[in-house]
């Protein structure tokens, strides 16, 4: 996943089309012979690419797999280092980048999402615009306290329904794509385009560095900037995410997209509203006012004292809800100067 995984550690090459999809090949069925439970397959890549910079590989296994011994038994590699879900290593000259999915609707989202370059990137620009993401795990709502993931709500894996959400049509996909162009003239297909809000100066900084790193990135501006009669979609802004209304029509389109999704939406902003109750009634900043603690010590202190928490009530949440600021006020005084055993009162 970008070929360069490895630098530092071994050499590895470019492959012209012919060698890379014999090793290709051999990788995927040696993986197979082994693990004959697994799904293994190799991500797509457009028809006429012409060489490739390493091997992206899916792969799905009910059991946990120690891959350091396979990686020499089974590959001879002189070197591999893993990050996250991906383990790179080297095999005859090659980068390849085996990715671990960790149940069988995220293998499938996963082929889907990989496939074409960074076809799932732009595709995943659009969903951030709706106010969702597009991404291995397939359509997800992200619900957030500042900086802080309460939590994600899977919308759904199904990639034709995610598709059509996002205004691509699912059969022009599945019959694939020849060159680098015809993927870019997809991404750019759905009624929700707009290229202003893919160039770098409107990304946020993370995304910027990120995307400006990605060759296949850069190309898709550099064909944007000379193609005319571009959908242009009215975005109220055309910075990172879409305004307030905007996400509010597109969780509307979603709810009869995806009716299911109502309901799990439903239960977790019950939650996320409690959380916040219970971040407003009790925080740091408020046990720093009580104790005149501060830096290791309170740190100490909110871990001792959500421990209580969560003993008595089952979660801070709950506990913070069900006693007030007051009670939560005596725990926080009682962790700092009382016994470790608490009484209620």
């Amino acid at each position: 996943m970008g070929g360069n995984a490895l630098n530092g550690i071994c050499e590895t090459r470019r492959f012209a089309k012919d060698e890379y999809f014999a090793l290709e090949k051999d990788v995927t069925d040696k993986l197979k012979k082994v693990f004959p439970f697994a799904s293994v397959s190799a991500v797509v890549a457009y028809k006429n690419k012409d060489s490739f910079g390493d091997m992206d590989v899916l792969f799905y296994n009910p059991e946990p797999i120690h891959w350091p011994r396979y990686l020499t038994q089974l590959f001879d590699t002189k070197g591999y280092t893993k990050n996250g879900g991906v383990t790179s290593f080297e095999y005859n000259g090659i980068q390849v980048d085996l990715i671990m999915c960790s149940s069988p609707d995220e293998y499938i989202t996963s082929m889907f999402y990989f496939a074409y370059n960074d076809l799932g990137n732009f595709m995943g620009r659009i969903a951030h615009k709706m106010g969702f993401k597009y991404g291995h795990r397939g359509l997800t709502f992200i619900v957030k306290d500042g900086d802080y993931q309460f939590d994600e709500i899977v919308v759904s894996q199904r990639p034709d329904h995610i598709m059509r959400f996002l205004g691509y049509d699912y059969s022009r996909f599945l019959s694939g794509f020849n060159e680098l162009t015809d993927v870019f003239e997809y991404a750019a297909s759905t009624p929700f385009f707009n290229k202003d809000i893919f160039l770098l100066h409107n990304r946020n900084h993370t995304s910027r560095v990120r995307d400006a790193k990605r060759k296949s990135y850069s190309a898709f501006l550099d064909w944007m900037a000379v193609t005319p009669h571009l959908r242009a979609y009215e975005w109220q802004s055309m910075e990172e995410r879409g305004g307030t209304r905007e996400v509010a029509e597109f969780m509307q389109r979603a709810f009869k997209f995806f009716p299911e999704f109502e309901d799990q939406y439903q239960d977790v902003m019950e939650r996320f509203d409690k959380h916040r109750q219970a971040k407003a009634t009790f925080n740091g900043d408020l046990v720093r006012e009580w104790t005149g603690l501060d830096g290791k010590e309170l740190g100490e202190v909110m871990k001792r004292i959500k421990e209580f928490m969560t003993s008595q009530s089952g979660s801070v949440t709950d506990y913070i809800l069900q006693h007030g600021q007051e009670q939560c006020k005596k725990v926080a005084l009682n962790v700092k100067f009382g016994p470790m055993l608490l009484q209620q009162n």
